[in-house]
């Protein structure tokens, strides 16, 4: 066997195991209910649509209401999801298996870009820098519509640097109409294109018309500009009724804006991210110290890093926007190519492998990074979550042998409102979202206010009546301790 099909079927290898690992993921998690902002982005805004059989496009915004809209998100997820409902039946496993055919899409158009930019001895050491991260398995494992996004920015990309307009079509499609930051990303990505164009015409190679450019992303500019007019119409403006202390309204101080840049920051480097910054800065040193030149992919994806990085800095000191890391997927995966590429150009190969094994190792790691109590975590970005999901079927399983009235009982993020919009269930089990019942359901995983934490603390307040705990995660239900009811009826359990 030569050394070339050596090097081809190890990579075939790792490939393999990378798909292996994501159909694995899908089993484990095949059944388990929404979670995170899915309950919101996917499963209410589905019902919406399955409830009414598509009888209208526009969600309603009113916030007494139990299906409410985003408004700024294209409604593409919920429609999709709805229509798989429809097809499949309605059921936990439909959101999972249709993230995995998004998978294959993902690892093959990867694979493509790294074959297209990297030496073919290096594909089976990259794969798994890009495919294993933390915070992209994680979106993966709750089938987030921030993975069908990342998917569908990875074919765009693709598409505009092996020049397939029809591909770019179909990638800016899906990329826009999934939530506003697609949009954001899609915008980006005509600005390269036609920067990317530029360098090909200076370099008198095959360039083409600003109309041509254009052409793949008619179609979704007119779909979604039809939809907006028809929301604004029908809803007027997104933000009309937002708060001074909304996530879209004006930083009140400095202060703030300190607070906002250091979560950006946070938000930026963790779950492992914190060794690609570190290596790319480095990179950024040696590359600026030797003079070396960028290429026209790397210009490429330079600008498209600054661009779309530059746009969520704006947001740092015009909004109260919280950050998640998945937000950053698609800057990230470019960091990591940029990063990549470096580490070939200035380290010598016994310093590469070692540099490769050592990214793999710590972006593993980032789904142990658990913070104090007090630091909001994005638990939507980590495996470390998954205890959740068991331990949410435990508490509920105590709630209905003890027989406590669901309208008794408040909770915190993924535990308040309606379990047919979590669950799947038939039936509507309503928990409340304010602290004023007779019990509590409190998680770390809810990332409660620190002024409630030290009241559920308070003894005076509140007793523990069950704790559920396994692995990173704990789920606690309290009840109040003015209400004067036996404690003692619960000791037995």
């Amino acid at each position: 066997m030569t050394l070339t099909k050596l090097k081809s079927k190890n990579n075939i290898s790792i490939l393999i195991l990378i798909v292996l690992i994501y159909i694995v993921l899908t089993i484990v998690c095949l059944n388990n209910c929404y979670f995170w902002d899915n309950i919101q982005q996917i499963s209410k805004e589905a019902h919406w649509f399955y409830l009414t059989d598509f009888n209208s496009l526009l969600i309603p915004v009113n916030s007494g209401a139990e299906i409410v809209a985003t408004g700024y998100h294209p409604p593409l997820m919920g429609i999709m999801t709805a229509t798989l409902w429809k097809v499949f039946g309605y059921h936990l496993w439909v959101s999972h298996v249709f993230a995995l055919m998004w998978a294959f899409i993902l690892i093959f158009n990867v694979w493509k870009i790294i074959r297209l930019l990297f030496p073919d001895n290096f594909i089976g050491w990259i794969m798994p820098v890009i495919l294993l991260e933390s915070t992209l398995l994680t979106q993966f494992a709750i089938g987030s519509p921030d993975f069908i996004l990342f998917t569908a920015f990875v074919v765009s990309l693709r598409a505009i640097l092996e020049r397939k307009p029809m591909l770019l079509t179909i990638g800016i499609f899906f990329l826009c109409c999934i939530n506003m930051r697609g949009i954001f990303a899609g915008a980006t990505l005509l600005i390269v294109l036609f920067y990317f164009n530029y360098l090909q015409k200076k370099e008198n190679q095959d360039h083409r018309s600003v109309l041509k450019i254009m052409i793949p992303f008619l179609p979704t500019l007119i779909l979604l500009s039809a939809y907006f007019i028809y929301y604004f119409i029908g809803h007027g403006w997104f933000f009309s009724g937002s708060t001074s202390s909304g996530h879209y309204s004006i930083p009140t101080g400095v202060g703030q804006i300190i607070k906002h840049v250091a979560e950006f920051g946070l938000r930026s480097i963790e779950n492992g991210r914190i060794i690609i910054w570190f290596l790319g800065i480095y990179i950024a040193y040696l590359t600026y110290k030797s003079k070396t030149l960028l290429t026209q992919i790397e210009k490429v994806l330079l600008l498209f890093f600054l661009l779309l990085s530059g746009l969520y800095i704006i947001f740092i000191l015009i909004t109260q926007m919280p950050f998640s890391a998945r937000y950053f997927m698609p800057q990230f995966f470019i960091l990591s190519i940029m990063t990549l590429l470096g580490v070939l150009k200035f380290f010598n190969k016994n310093s590469v492998k070692f540099i490769f094994i050592l990214i793999i190792c710590f972006e593993l790691t980032g789904n142990l990074w658990i913070y104090p109590d007090r630091i909001a975590k994005s638990w939507d970005c980590t495996l470390a979550h998954l205890p959740y999901y068991e331990l949410r079927k435990d508490c509920f399983k105590f709630i209905e042998a003890e027989e406590i009235d669901y309208k008794d009982i408040s909770g915190g993020f993924c535990f308040y409102g309606n379990s047919r919009f979590i669950d799947l269930t038939q039936n509507d089990k309503t928990i409340g979202i304010d602290s004023n019942r007779k019990y509590y359901i409190y998680s770390n995983i809810s990332n409660v206010e620190d002024r409630f934490v030290k009241e559920l603390q308070n003894k005076n307040a509140w007793f523990p009546i069950k704790t559920f705990e396994k692995g990173f995660v704990n789920i606690t239900i309290y009840k109040k301790n003015s209400l004067n009811h036996n404690r003692n009826q619960f000791q037995n359990h």
